[in-house]
């Protein structure tokens, strides 16, 4: 599987993954991963498409806000919390309920959210290291 990465990704890409070579063409089968580590990134990649999502992939919440900015098909975000830049993974979960409100965020972090209440309506909170039936049972339930 090839992910696609912020840089490259339009719409007319066709997203590769999905179970025997088939990917479902609804827009809440596109997952964004937002990671700052190149190996938890693309193996988050690789896990989303052996279950049948496409992905773009995002280093930074920056450049993540950049790729929804101009795909408004992605209706899925699965991002760290714990980032360098501007602003970190709850930061934009909490924009992206406000500028893209269809859009479900799954966050994950190695430590603990101290205010879960925090956390925008559509989204969820898993720790690491997590499995990743819970992270696939997460994206279902944030996605609409």
């Amino acid at each position: 599987m090839r992910a696609i990465t912020g840089k490259e990704y339009s719409p007319a890409v066709r997203l590769q993954g999905g179970h025997a070579g088939v990917l479902s063409n609804k827009p809440s089968n596109i997952v964004l991963v937002v990671e700052d580590q190149p190996l938890l990134r693309f193996l988050a990649a690789d896990m989303l498409g052996e279950a049948g999502y496409g992905t773009c992939l995002a280093g930074s919440a920056d450049e993540a806000m950049e790729i929804l900015e101009h795909n408004p098909e992605i209706r899925l975000v699965f991002s760290d919390i714990n980032m360098p830049g501007r602003i970190n993974g709850l930061a934009l979960a909490q924009i992206i309920e406000g500028r893209w409100p269809p859009v479900g965020v799954v966050l994950t972090s190695g430590t603990m959210i101290a205010d879960k209440s925090a956390l925008p309506s559509h989204s969820r909170f898993l720790s690491k290291p997590y499995r990743w039936d819970d992270v696939y049972s997460c994206l279902e339930q944030v996605a609409h």
